[in-house]
């Protein structure tokens, strides 16, 4: 039986998820222990830019279309930019691992949390349960889809094993996006764009017989997170500093530093800037 990592990464105009996975697959290597394969959409480009990548394999895939989306970069900069996330559901037919932990480009691993991930018997784990670094934000978006609706689940990072009912999982995971528009009337889902987050939300209520039902297990530790209002200052060893911005005060921030913990990183630029040497802001 194998273990394995999968990382998703489909470059934009303005932001290298290529360079983002790579760093998050050392964080995976270093506190997991596990290979890390990538899931690109050009191996051709990954390799003559980055030789030295160091995944254990890399997947080629077809884009699927993409929607535009606004990217921040702290609370005073923002900028529309292709959204390429609809090949997520896939996952299940191209993973070369049995069990396999699937995570964001900007997902940071901080701690070996995960690894009590592979010892629970169990076909799929994600998290529901999640932690704004900035604790005077609305966090209701992030508990269900939408107020009167279901439970919100994150596609950010999830384990899996292969078997008959993860497949069922996926392919009606494809099936939601397949048919997206009558999905987010169903379900009451404001946003224009696909998001795997409700896609997953909506699949995992499906299987469950549209009850709280047990389906799904959660991941040890909890969802933490930083939007991209945020920035990102550093990353060392096990030490990540965050300027959230502060209450009602546009272009000002908090200084926030945790220890020990994974962190989802939303802002893509300031984790791009650190990545190559520069400062967050």
């Amino acid at each position: 039986m194998t273990t394995g990592a999968l990382i998703f990464a489909h470059n934009n105009a303005s932001i290298d998820y290529v360079k983002l996975a790579i760093f998050a697959a050392t964080r995976v290597s270093a506190y997991l222990g596990i290979p890390v394969s990538l899931v690109t959409d050009n191996i051709k480009w990954v390799t003559d830019t980055y030789p030295d990548h160091g995944f254990d394999q890399i997947i080629e895939i077809p884009l699927e279309p993409s929607t535009p989306r606004c990217f921040h970069d702290g609370t005073l900069s923002s900028k529309k930019m292709e959204w390429k996330n609809a090949t997520r559901s896939n996952v299940y037919n191209i993973t070369p691992y049995d069990t396999t932990l699937v995570l964001d480009s900007d997902y940071i691993l901080n701690s070996d949390v995960l690894k009590n991930a592979f010892d629970i018997d169990t076909d799929l784990q994600i998290y529901h349960k999640s932690l704004d670094l900035a604790s005077h934000r609305d966090t209701d978006c992030f508990t269900r889809i939408n107020q009167q609706s279901i439970p919100f689940y994150w596609a950010t990072v999830f384990v899996f094993r292969k078997s008959q009912i993860a497949e069922a999982f996926f392919d009606l995971v494809t099936y939601v996006k397949q048919n997206w528009s009558y999905f987010k009337i169903l379900y009451s889902i404001d946003s224009g764009n696909f998001r795997n987050d409700f896609a997953f939300s909506i699949a995992i209520h499906i299987m469950n017989g549209k009850t709280n039902g047990e389906f799904v297990a959660e991941l040890p530790g909890t969802m933490t997170y930083c939007l991209d209002t945020d920035i990102l200052i550093s990353i060392d060893n096990d030490i990540v500093k965050v300027l959230v911005e502060k209450e009602n005060t546009l272009g000002e921030y908090l200084a926030v530093k945790t220890k020990g913990i994974d962190v989802h990183v939303m802002n893509k630029a300031s984790l791009g800037r650190f990545i190559d040497g520069g400062y967050g802001v």
